[in-house]
């Protein structure tokens, strides 16, 4: 469809939004309509906050779902905001712990292999990346957008780096400070294949979707919204299965969550967490956190969702994650 005749849907003003929602069906009732166009207008965009309606049920006529929603109030919408952001918050910073203790195994592992003194395997990685004939230079590419960042200043004060060259003898200490998550995830890959460390392999593709949940909350994006979508029909990784199964988590139940991508990315990073992290520092102040934010806030009005089948089941799955592994007081219950 060419640009000049695509029909573009008019920008609704905060005024005009309330009767819009309405229209949808989406109640007032908990909170007023003013008081919905103050947050609106305060704290949260249109796009983000109906974003969650999708968690809700819609009405079937005739064979088909209409746009008008099944108890839904205007209030149920800002709980979930309000929620969402605590849970970016809290995954952000356990997958920043991911990222950081990789770096650490990888150097752990590095340490036990008689051929590599820290500049071999890094050498290797770049003298493939610059020559790549698929994707050459990514990591080059990626590196020389970090070159006069005050971040790096001290790393690439001590290297020549010349754009049309190929980066060497960096040492592996320093080459995974100056790469993205993304891409440690793939020079992990590459080294474990290199020095045939089969056991570490199964990490790399759990790793792969902690990436994508780590991109997620770094742009802020909503992570409790389109709970509904089966949008990831690849079979999970044994040690997430055994993981699940270990916590409680029947095989039906597991594989109709894991089949929603942003449920799979958080199990994912649940058990990552527990498996790399090693100061028993960081997971006790995480585990404080995790028990806050789900044994308390998330269910602070939990009778908004009494009639939410989807939203009830999806905090039984955690629910039975957490208890198990983050040693959580069984006390509270969304039934």
């Amino acid at each position: 469809m060419e640009l000049d005749t695509l029909e573009l849907k008019p920008i609704l003003k905060i005024k005009e939004l309330v009767p819009y929602l309405k229209s949808k069906n989406i109640k007032f009732e908990i909170m007023s309509e003013k008081e919905a166009e103050e947050y609106l207008r305060k704290n949260n965009n249109y796009y983000n906050i109906t974003a969650y309606k999708n968690n809700f049920e819609r009405y079937f006529v005739n064979g088909k779902f209409i746009d008008k929603y099944i108890d839904l109030d205007f209030a149920y919408l800002k709980d979930l905001a309000i929620i969402d952001y605590r849970v970016r918050l809290l995954f952000f910073k356990i997958t920043i712990d991911i990222e950081h203790y990789l770096k650490i195994r990888i150097l752990n592992l590095i340490d036990n292999i008689d051929l590599e003194d820290g500049y071999r395997i890094v050498n290797m990685y770049l003298e493939k990346d610059f020559y790549d004939e698929e994707h050459p230079r990514k990591i080059h590419n990626s590196i020389f957008k970090k070159v006069g960042s005050d971040n790096y200043n001290k790393i690439f004060s001590n290297y020549y780096v010349d754009k049309d060259k190929k980066l060497e003898n960096i040492p592996i200490w320093e080459f995974l400070e100056i790469i993205t998550f993304g891409d440690l995830v793939r020079f992990y890959e590459f080294f474990i294949k290199e020095y045939k460390i089969e056991k570490e392999m199964a990490n790399v593709y759990i790793l792969r979707e902690i990436v994508k949940l780590r991109n997620a909350v770094a742009h802020n994006n909503c992570l409790l919204s389109d709970f509904n979508k089966k949008d990831n029909h690849i079979k999970p990784e044994f040690k997430i299965v055994n993981y699940l199964i270990n916590s409680g988590v029947g095989r039906e139940f597991r594989n109709n969550k894991l089949k929603n991508s942003r449920i799979r990315q958080m199990t994912y990073a649940l058990y990552m967490f527990n498996e790399i992290v090693t100061s028993e520092g960081i997971k006790e102040n995480v585990i404080k956190e995790l028990n806050e934010l789900f044994f308390e806030r998330i269910i602070r009005h939990k009778e908004y969702y009494n009639n939410n089948e989807l939203l009830k089941s999806i905090y039984q799955y955690f629910k039975k994650i957490i208890d198990k592994n983050y040693n959580i007081n069984d006390k509270n219950n969304l039934t």
